[in-house]
């Protein structure tokens, strides 16, 4: 690592569209007024919240020498060409493990515009380049998507879930720990990404926040939670509200995109596919529900073509998977339309839900009573088979 104390002051950094700077007492109304905002003060658990003008006098007057005393390297984040502040960002050095920590918050007026990823990057840069760090980590609240997909975007990599990690604004959080080590590849972490696939009729795209008391309404069915394992029977808009927050944790994990299905023309929602992956043996598992007044109009089987041609073509699947009840012969019949073969009865697969029927569930031997858990029918579809 080098001598870190050849480095009077961290240095101004520019990729020619943003540009990192010292903090300057004429950015104060502009971090003010992004301090105050809703997610800043959710997320970022050091910034003072209500945030006036006291707070940034003062951290104005600290931050003057916060490399010098701490080894904190700290940037306001500009418009290369308007000067016009858009972030915060700093580096905290630990220099026993030759490694450092980014940390930042972003204003809600230039967000979606990869500000945050631009600047991620120029600090990983200098921090990797000149200081010679060998690694560099970044932590996040496991509900900042937004976060997540800036740590992705800068070459990240997902290293696991913190449990209970600290309180914050009376809230104990799980935090999500990406690292990254200097010989590493610089370019963006593979991801699911935001997936919208649409064929002109429905579109399968992102769970937004809006959507929940569509969900809550479709979820009420007794058919849906009937055949849908681990849904709830008594759905309530908490269940849903949770089932959407889980949606877009486990979509930036990688390991599942579950995603809404709506009407293109009139945005009605009209059901949820998932695809689970199983990228050890380059495998997924597709589940999916249509509320009731969607069924028989084909939305299962558009969605379902939508998502076969992502996995196989865009996302490397060489097979896919589904799971059904016994008695669920409407999947069924539909997964052999789409080409999936029945590949036999997996017994014993789920337990058994208290409160749910098991009518249609399992299938009993000839003479036996009914076995301990629910049973599940298996098909699957090989890449070379599918012909769209």
């Amino acid at each position: 690592m080098k001598d870190l104390g050849d480095i009077a002051h961290p240095p101004e950094l520019s990729d020619g569209r943003v540009r990192l700077r010292r903090l300057k007492a004429a950015d104060k109304a502009a971090v003010v007024k992004a301090c105050n905002d809703g997610l800043v003060a959710r997320f970022c658990y050091r910034v003072p919240f209500p945030y006036d003008e006291t707070d940034f006098v003062e951290f104005l007057a600290y931050n003057e020498h916060y490399w010098e005393r701490e080894l904190v390297a700290s940037w306001a984040v500009v418009g290369a060409d308007d000067g016009d502040l858009l972030a915060m960002i700093s580096l905290e050095v630990v220099a026993v493990r030759q490694a450092g920590e980014i940390g930042y918050w972003c204003a809600p007026w230039a967000r979606g515009r990869g500000v945050m990823s631009a600047a991620v990057r120029l600090v990983r840069d200098w921090a990797f380049n000149v200081l010679e760090l060998e690694r560099l980590e970044l932590t996040t609240d496991v509900d900042n998507i937004g976060s997540q997909r800036v740590a992705l975007a800068a070459g990240f990599r997902r290293e696991g879930v913190m449990r209970g990690y600290l309180t914050a604004r009376e809230r104990r959080t799980d935090d999500l720990l990406f690292g990254m080590v200097r010989s590493d590849p610089r370019g963006p972490t593979p991801s699911l990404g935001e997936p919208r696939l649409e064929d002109g009729r429905i579109v399968v795209r992102l769970f937004a926040a809006g959507d929940a008391e569509a969900v809550r309404d479709a979820c009420l069915d007794p058919s849906i939670a009937h055949w849908i394992h681990r849904l709830p029977h008594e759905y309530s808009l908490a269940d849903a509200e949770a089932f959407i927050a889980d949606s877009w944790r486990r979509l930036t994990a990688g390991d599942r995109a579950r995603l809404a299905i709506a009407d293109v023309a009139s945005g009605e929602l009209l059901g949820s596919i998932s695809l689970d992956l199983f990228l050890e043996r380059e495998a997924a598992e597709i589940g999916y529900w249509i509320k009731k007044v969607a069924r028989r109009r084909g939305v299962a089987e558009a969605a379902l073509r939508l998502v076969i041609r992502w996995a196989f073509d865009e996302l490397g699947v060489e097979r896919l998977e589904i799971l059904t009840y016994p008695g669920n012969a409407a999947s069924q019949a539909l997964a052999e339309k789409l080409g999936f073969q029945r590949e036999g009865l997996l017994r014993g697969f789920l337990e058994v839900e208290p409160g749910k029927s098991r009518e249609g569930r399992v299938e009993p031997l000839p003479g036996e009573d009914a076995p301990a858990r629910d049973d599940q029918v298996q098909f699957a579809l090989l890449r070379g088979d599918w012909s769209g």
